[in-house]
């Protein structure tokens, strides 16, 4: 798998959106993220993890407790990873659970969790392999990758301090 895109909103430390273009990085087979502590590089693979698997690196947080606490009530959290598997190209979305604001009145109303699984066409189509369904989309992720979200984060994530 190649990372090619990784855009963040309203997760983790960022409560706008922010993105990774892994693209202008080139060819090169190998991606180290290195900073000092607090830099965020955590943050960056609880994304590409929750993306992925709907759980973070550590899997002592869910979702909905990575959206930023400086995020504006109705901004909703949304990470979105874009990657290559042999000469395919995906893009996963998940939204976690939260509390939106209500529409009519006030107070607040909770929105549950959804993911979109698709494929990227050569053509700049899509072609939707999983729409929302949780369990369909991680499934479809450990077929796509091989990897189960274990695996995955013994393999592609080096542990911190553990």
């Amino acid at each position: 798998m190649r990372p090619q895109r990784l855009t963040m909103t309203a997760f983790g430390p960022f409560a706008a959106t922010e993105e990774l273009d892994f693209r202008l990085l080139g060819s090169h087979p190998l991606l180290l993220i290195n900073g000092p502590t607090g830099s965020g590089k955590t943050t960056i693979l609880d994304a590409i993890c929750y993306a992925l698997y709907g759980e973070t690196t550590g899997h002592e947080r869910d979702g909905g407790q990575m959206r930023s606490h400086h995020a504006a009530p109705d901004v909703r959290t949304e990470v979105c990873f874009e990657f290559a598997l042999n000469a395919q190209q995906y893009r996963i979305r998940r939204w976690p659970e939260w509390a939106r604001p209500k529409a009519r009145g006030e107070g607040f109303t909770t929105q549950g969790a959804e993911v979109l699984l698709e494929r990227l066409l050569p053509d700049g189509g899509t072609e939707v392999l999983v729409p929302r369904k949780i369990t369909q989309a991680n499934t479809a992720v450990v077929e796509l990758v091989g990897l189960s979200a274990e695996q995955f984060r013994q393999v592609m994530v080096l542990p911190q301090g553990k």
